[in-house]
Order: structure tokens, then C-alpha cells, then sequence
């Protein structure tokens, strides 16, 4: 890519983060206001889980410039699984069929995040937030937004996805993510349509238990269809839900930055299975 190309891509890769930052921040104030949740408590697990998206901005910002560059070049070169479908070039396949392909990489990747042991230690990271909010989709280890794009770089060699294709991809992930973690639930009849084919706030807490086989389930990003096709789909009433990791409770209920940042390297690391 150029250097002016580059540059691009950093910009846009920034206010991208930024508008969806005044999103976590609307979303997180819908919340506190609709919710009555503790501000004081709530504002400081806003705080620290910020912290770690500042920590991982420059990673991500670094990474999409070369997950962008292999698009380019894959696009130009005609390179990955998409130019050996017939009819490529429409958009249903070049598009559709490969949002609907990458969203399934995506459980894949999810998958092998809670049953790979080097990889679990970075994840486990965004469970043990014990109170779940909108600010918890940014509570991601640095070390896991370094994993998370490059399994993505990966996906775009292999299936040759373009630019276009990924924008329209982690825009909608991006916006899924947000709401499954919001505080606010679905009614349980509107829930349960939508959940037929999408991830919901419903599935995603439910993923967020403290305990197997729950943190086991509802892998989906954009759509709960995988889980439902390779038996990782699971429901648990709101009233049943606890959210952190068993093996990392606090009594006070908080870690701290520091602590979490640490998490990778110290305490218990039993895989989850």
C-alpha cells in the first residue's frame, strides 16, 4: 500500500473507534440512567475497562493497515477460497456469502480462544468482568487484540475477502458486540425469535456465567446459527446469571487494571472445556 493509502487507513481505522466510542459512551449512559445502576462502581469498571481500549488502539490501528494491505492484494491477485466459487464476482457471493463465511471464521476463532491454553490466558482477561456492561465489549487484553487480528489476517489470505467485504463485516460485528453486552435484555418472546438467528444481549450474558457449561456457549458474533449447528447454543434465565470466572472471583468484585493486565501471567489458568 502507499503511503497516502496507509495513512487512510489509519484515519478512518480512528474515527471509526471514535464514533463507536460515543456509542459505548450513549449506550453506557442508557444504562446508568434507566438502570439506577451505583454510579461509583460503575464509572470506575468503565474506567479501567477504557484503559485497556487505549492499550490495544495503537495494536489495532497497526494491524488493520496490514489486514487492509492483504485485502488489496488479495483482491488484485485474485487469491483465497472466494475466486474458486463460481459467479464470484456477484454480489451475493462476494459479499453475502463471504460476511456469512467470515462471521463463521469468527466462531471458529471464538471457539479456539476458550480451548487453546496460550489463548485462553489472554481471554480470559474480558470474563472476569463481574458485572457486565456495555463498557466490558472494550475489555480486551492486549494480547488478545494482537491474536483476534491475526486470525483475521488469516481469514482474509485464505478466503480472499476485499476492503469492502470487511468494512461491512466489523462494522456490523462492532455493533453486535456493543449491544450483547449492554445491561438492557430483550423480552423473552422477542428474544427468542431474534435469537433463532442472531446474537442477542440475552445469549451473549449467558455466555458471560461464571461457571461451565455456560462460558462454554453462544460463540456466535453477528449470527447464533453456528452455535445452534455444532451444539454450543445454551439459555440461562437472567435471574440465573452470574457473571465473571469461578477460578477469578473477588469478594469486592473488582481486579483493577493492573490486576487484569497481570491476569495472562499469574493466578489460575485452568482452560475452560
Amino acid at each position: 500500500m502507499s503511503d497516502l493509502a496507509d495513512l487512510l487507513v489509519v484515519h478512518a481505522t480512528a474515527v471509526q473507534s471514535m464514533l463507536f466510542g460515543l456509542v459505548i459512551v450513549g449506550c453506557w449512559s442508557a444504562e446508568r440512567a434507566w438502570l439506577g445502576a451505583s454510579a461509583g462502581r460503575k464509572t470506575r469498571r468503565a474506567r479501567i475497562n477504557a484503559m485497556f481500549a487505549l492499550c490495544a488502539l495503537p495494536i489495532q490501528i497497526g494491524m488493520t493497515v496490514i489486514c487492509v494491505g492483504f485485502a488489496h492484494w488479495a483482491t488484485e491477485a485474485h487469491w483465497g477460497l472466494l475466486y474458486l466459487v463460481p459467479g464470484h464476482d456477484s454480489p451475493w457471493i462476494k459479499y453475502g456469502l463471504m460476511f456469512v463465511v467470515l462471521d463463521f471464521l469468527d466462531y471458529v476463532y471464538h471457539y479456539a480462544m476458550h480451548h487453546v491454553p496460550i489463548f485462553w490466558r489472554v481471554h480470559l482477561v474480558h470474563h472476569t468482568d463481574q458485572a457486565i456492561d456495555v463498557s466490558t465489549t472494550v475489555r480486551e487484553h492486549p494480547g488478545e487484540t494482537f491474536v483476534r487480528n491475526g486470525f483475521l489476517i488469516a481469514w482474509v489470505i485464505l478466503c480472499g475477502a476485499s476492503l469492502e467485504v470487511l468494512v461491512l463485516r466489523q462494522t456490523a460485528e462492532s455493533v453486535s458486540n456493543i449491544l450483547a453486552h449492554t445491561q438492557f435484555r430483550l423480552r423473552e418472546r422477542l428474544a427468542t425469535v431474534l435469537g433463532w438467528v442472531l446474537i442477542t444481549p440475552n445469549l451473549h450474558h449467558v455466555h458471560h456465567h461464571n461457571q461451565l457449561p455456560y462460558t462454554n456457549s453462544n460463540y456466535g458474533d453477528v449470527f447464533s446459527i453456528w452455535d445452534r449447528l455444532f451444539g454450543t447454543h445454551a439459555t440461562l434465565a437472567a435471574a440465573d446469571t452470574v457473571f465473571g470466572l469461578d477460578t477469578r472471583t473477588r469478594a469486592d468484585g473488582d481486579h483493577g487494571f493492573l490486576g487484569a493486565l497481570a491476569m495472562p501471567v499469574s493466578g489460575p489458568s485452568t482452560i475452560v472445556r
